[in-house]
């Protein structure tokens, strides 16, 4: 199994200044709680909230995810979270829209609306975030656009995807992986080898910052600690 999954990107990576930026070889996590707010990105008001259908997938899916990283996730107001998470039928559009609730993480308004003009216009789903991990300090805010209208299985997935994704493991995988992570769409749900991607990315002795070299050898000792307690 690749152990380096953490480092990569096929996504663009805001720094803390909010551009734009090369992903670089340094390991990214969140070491702070989160806190999730759930909005209906197609509402003009930022409290209006998802179909009930999908704030219970995404409660499900939030919760499993405390429970495979050990990070604290609760439920907050918008105006008061880390993590938004947008459900929409134009996801694009949403983006512009809401961009007041993460302005203060966009330094070059015009930079990034010449990011999003870039971006496939068809994309079901798609994230952004910042942090400043390279010089040692954590993940501190995530953004995740899901395009509504597309059924409930692709909502599903695309939730999933995205969401674990902003936890720092951001790199696409081979349509032929048996991983939410594989753009095939053929999983919805995280697989056995994803939830111990996760585990290995959330533990303990592994930083933010740290580089793959410094990482491996880290990794390697939690993944034989996890196989020993089966």
């Amino acid at each position: 199994m690749n152990l380096n999954r953490p480092y990569g990107t096929e996504r663009p990576v805001l720094g803390s200044d909010g551009r734009p930026r090369a992903r670089g070889d340094t390991l990214a996590k969140w070491t702070r709680p989160l806190r999730a707010a759930l909005i209906a990105g197609d509402a003009d008001s930022a409290a209006a909230q998802p179909p009930p259908a999908f704030q219970a997938m995404a409660r499900r899916h939030l919760a499993d995810l405390a429970t495979l990283t050990g990070l604290e996730i609760t439920a907050a107001r918008p105006g008061e979270a880390n993590l938004l998470i947008f459900l929409a039928e134009d996801p694009f559009a949403a983006a512009r829209r809401h961009r007041a609730l993460f302005a203060h993480k966009i330094a070059d308004p015009g930079q990034f609306d010449a990011l999003l003009a870039a971006m496939e216009p068809s994309a079901t789903c798609f994230g952004f975030l910042w942090g400043g991990w390279p010089s040692g300090r954590s993940i501190d805010f995530a953004v995740a656009f899901i395009r509504g209208g597309r059924g409930e299985r692709t909502s599903m997935g695309c939730l999933v995807q995205e969401v674990t994704q902003v936890l720092g493991l951001m790199n696409d995988l081979d349509p032929t992986a048996d991983s939410i992570f594989s753009d095939s769409g053929r999983q919805v749900a995280l697989t056995e080898r994803d939830r111990l991607l996760l585990r290995l990315l959330y533990d303990p002795t592994l930083r933010p910052g740290m580089s793959w070299a410094e990482a491996e050898p880290l990794t390697r000792q939690a993944l034989q600690a996890l196989q020993r307690g089966g």
